[in-house]
């Protein structure tokens, strides 16, 4: 295990430990490391990033509002900060992660929502809302980790494709073409088909655009 997977499994040791891992949901790149316990065709995820994204679907829960989230990851070696014009939270291991928590965008939304369990601020981005439709709880290392069902961390990497980075956009094919071999077809079509018109037509762009076919 490289000391970048050992940090991970320090944090969703802390998760734990605080009650917390229930309520998030391991999204990005470190979702394909959950993927790679399951899937029994041998998939295996490319870590290319030292970034962690933490979705919390729900800020209303847990109710308690004493999870000392900061205290427990500084006692792991993670050091807080806190953006200075948004006021948004994040955690780092030396060079080895950066964790951030992000939160769903409503309504009109805000760019910041405080998360009053943890008490601290997290980014809001309307963009992976619909993640939270498609949990999986996976059994990994003695931990249910939340993620999202792989057929659709696709999508989603299909629909956010052309407003990423480009240092990202090319990471995120990629992605999507190795994971495309290893999920099931009739989930991915019966998910892409709940989809709106609009999210379609941006999927399809996509796909068009990068020679993707499913």
């Amino acid at each position: 295990m490289t000391e970048q997977q050992a940090a991970f499994w320090d944090i969703i040791e802390v998760f734990e430990k605080e009650g917390l891992l229930s309520y998030v949901m391991v999204i990005g790149s470190w979702a394909e490391y959950i993927y790679q316990h399951h899937l029994i065709t041998g998939f295996t995820a490319n870590l290319r990033t030292r970034d962690i994204d933490f979705f919390y679907p729900n800020i209303g829960r847990p109710q308690k509002h004493d999870i000392k989230i900061i205290k427990s990851l500084r006692e792991k070696g993670f050091v807080y900060a806190e953006d200075p014009l948004s006021g948004a939270g994040r955690f780092f291991k030396e060079e080895l992660l950066e964790l951030e928590f992000l939160t769903r965008a409503l309504g009109k939304g805000k760019s910041v929502n405080e998360i009053p369990s943890l008490n601290i601020k997290a980014e809001a981005l309307r963009e992976i809302n619909m993640l939270a439709k498609y949990p999986l709880q996976l059994d990994c290392n003695d931990f249910i980790i939340t993620v999202p069902e792989p057929e659709v961390y696709i999508l989603q990497k299909l629909l956010t494709n052309p407003t990423r980075t480009e240092d990202k956009k090319e990471k995120d094919i990629q992605a999507v073409r190795v994971l495309l071999r290893h999920v099931k077809m009739d989930r991915l079509r019966q998910i892409f088909d709940g989809m709106s018109k609009k999210e379609k037509r941006a999927v399809n762009d996509t796909k068009e655009k990068h020679f993707i076919e499913f």
